[in-house]
């Protein structure tokens, strides 16, 4: 059984309807990428799954249990966590504020157990632990909302464009981090990216998404060596 199952789901804003009985899925411990042009409605869907946007039809079962109809904070109770492309951490709080943050369903020395966890695998975190989350560049907000979201030990870490705005260096490092963590701790990744070549070569599997609806599914090797994906969605 799947980890994270999306069937059919129909989904949109007002009259607006930009999701199209979209399917997809996440096993335990896999990469997932979902790529596709602007407007293809990547992002739609991840608030779909995350609770922040209920479908109109179709349903979302996360490790069995239906929760088309949850609010996120119980999706948070269920073991997922989101970091969101925008707004995603605390700006007035510390580095080791906003991990503290992330972690409000934990208590006692879990708290610190997970905190170290976190800077080991961000060293340059522990190193700014005191410093406002607002005063740092673009790459190191998104280490501390990757940081803060994993201190719940979720199960499932949805991802939405993790390199957007970040330089050719820092996308690097954010997406070996990525593969390390996933590696390591263990937990699935569902990710929303542009950079779609290197969100599929490091990805178990795949979907395209285009107008709202599945368009591709596959390995992440496979989409990126498909002719017709290339052609469309991977620049040539």
């Amino acid at each position: 059984m799947p980890l994270l199952e999306v069937r059919g789901i129909t989904a949109g804003y007002g009259d607006s309807e930009i999701l199209r009985n979209v399917t997809m899925e996440v096993g335990a411990g896999e990469i997932v990428s979902i790529i596709g042009p602007n407007g293809a409605g990547k992002s739609t869907l991840m608030k779909a799954v995350f609770g922040l946007l209920h479908p109109r039809s179709g349903s979302i079962h996360f490790d069995g249990q239906d929760i088309s109809r949850h609010e996120p904070y119980q999706i948070v109770e269920l073991g997922m966590c989101y970091v969101p492309q925008v707004a995603n951490v605390f700006t007035d709080l510390t580095v080791e504020e906003n991990l503290e943050m992330g972690a409000f369903l934990l208590r006692g020395d879990s708290i610190e157990s997970r905190k170290e966890r976190i800077y080991a695998i961000f060293p340059r975190l522990k190193e700014r632990r005191r410093q406002r989350a607002g005063k740092m560049s673009g790459g190191e907000r998104q280490m501390v909302a990757m940081g803060a979201a994993l201190m719940m030990n979720p199960r499932l870490v949805l991802m939405d464009e993790p390199s957007a705005g970040l330089s050719p260096v820092m996308v690097s490092m954010i997406f070996e981090r990525i593969a390390e963590i996933n590696r390591t701790d263990g937990p699935a990744m569902l990710i929303v990216e542009q950079n779609a070549k290197l969100s599929l070569a490091m990805s178990h599997r795949g979907y395209v998404l285009a107008a709202g609806e599945n368009r591709f599914t596959g390995t992440g090797p496979d989409l990126l060596n498909d002719p017709e994906v290339g052609r469309l969605y991977l620049g040539g």
